[in-house]
């Protein structure tokens, strides 16, 4: 299995392979249980009854992370782009089902790793070991964050959080959702969430015109969650 220089870079750089020798991760990529795979705008990657026990990386485009509340509505969790990782919970244990739905939003590009390959790695380079325990702890405390944000987070801590997961930094963009799921989804107020949304205009962190918003100042928005 062959990558390009550009995709080779992109998961050097992720939070598994940082540090570790290029000898490694170029072992890792010839191994017979590392795949890629190419999903078309629209396809389901990973889904509750629908998944496989490996750790992907986002070579190429970019995925929505979603789960499904008490209600049946999709709540989306966060978007994936280019040397994003993803896949962690279904390694490691007997669950017959995936915790979250998994879609491409545009022709995108994966690389897996098979649980198989992942104890490899682990067993025989310390380096990557360190580093999926580290993406293990990170995991946590985003899993934390969410849920504080959407249980006791005020209107603009939820909405800033959730422009964070799932808005670029620095380009306009539209909303995933429309207003009204929006707000079903963050659980607050149609009117709490265009109050929050002109504070968060107002203080400068991101600029709303028409339909689009752009995140103007990521650490200002990072502010407004605490």
């Amino acid at each position: 299995m062959k990558l390009n220089e550009k995709e080779l870079n992109t998961v050097k750089g992720t939070r598994l392979f940082r540090g570790a020798p290029e000898t490694v991760l170029r072992k890792v990529l010839a191994a017979t249980d590392c795949e890629v795979r190419d999903f078309e705008k629209g396809e389901t990657v990973y889904s509750g009854k629908s998944f496989s026990r490996s750790l992907g990386v986002v070579l190429d485009g970019s995925l929505r992370v979603t789960k499904d509340n008490a209600d049946g509505h999709a709540m989306i969790m966060s978007t994936l782009v280019s040397g994003s990782l993803f896949g962690a919970a279904a390694l490691f244990n007997d669950e017959e089902q995936y915790a979250t739905n998994i879609t491409a939003l545009e022709a995108s590009r994966i690389v897996f790793f098979s649980q198989r390959l992942v104890e490899r790695m682990i067993r025989r380079e310390p380096q990557i070991a360190e580093n999926y325990i580290k993406y293990l702890s990170e995991r946590i405390l985003f899993l934390n964050k969410k849920m504080y944000l959407l249980t006791a987070g005020t209107a603009e801590q939820r909405l800033a959080g959730f422009l964070l997961d799932n808005l670029p930094i620095g380009h306009a963009a539209e909303l995933p959702l429309p207003m009204n799921r929006l707000a079903s989804a963050l659980n607050i107020s149609r009117a709490s969430l265009y109050r929050a949304m002109d504070a968060l205009c107002g203080c400068g962190a991101v600029v709303k015109t028409g339909k689009k918003i752009c995140i103007n100042d990521a650490e200002r928005l990072n502010k407004c969650m605490r």
